[in-house]
């Protein structure tokens, strides 16, 4: 029923259309400007599912509205496990969906024990592309052994010259036989 008397009743709908395909969500945890500014709100900021240990989320522009837009790269000291591929990242997407199965209780890869994750580097390595060493590594015992052969030979060096001095007369040949 329409009331037509003083005090009318405004009944109505309003709707906006926002195209989602062209607004990017970002999940990486927010940063702190360099500058101090304050960030703009970001509701979304920190649901990556990126190993927060071993690596770190980068944001990928222009995918649109969609989880999983971003990559988990190795932190400094890291390096990725697979050392044989051209992209060193875990994709964002892949752990989205591995997450999704963990928490539907399906088999999921995401939570076995190192996957997802990047492996150290070697010690004293702050960048590394695989497990080589960056530094030489030093070994110890054949160091040792070595020294202990360099102290022999120069400890017999001395009687060698005084037997050598002694017996410089004495002639050393073979007789022929006849």
């Amino acid at each position: 029923m329409v009331n037509l008397g003083k005090n009318p009743e405004k009944r109505g709908t309003s709707g906006i259309d926002i195209d989602l395909r062209r607004v990017d969500i970002d999940q990486c945890p927010q940063k702190n400007s360099p500058s101090g500014a304050p960030q703009p709100l970001n509701i979304f900021a920190g649901t990556d599912k990126c190993k927060q240990r071993t690596t770190e989320c980068t944001p990928i522009p222009g995918l649109g509205f969609r989880r999983g837009s971003y990559r988990c790269i190795c932190r400094k000291g890291y390096y990725f496990p697979d050392t044989t591929i051209e992209q060193k990242y875990f994709n964002g997407s892949t752990l989205e969906e591995e997450y999704e199965k963990l928490m539907l209780n399906e088999y999921s890869t995401y939570s076995i024990p190192n996957s997802y994750e990047c492996l150290p580097c070697a010690e004293g390595c702050d960048y590394c592309e695989d497990a080589s060493p960056c530094v030489a590594a030093l070994n110890w015992p054949m160091r040792t052994s070595i020294l202990v052969l360099a102290c022999a030979v120069i400890g017999l060096l001395p009687p060698a010259a005084v037997f050598t001095f002694k017996y410089q007369q004495v002639k050393v040949g073979r007789e022929k036989r006849v």
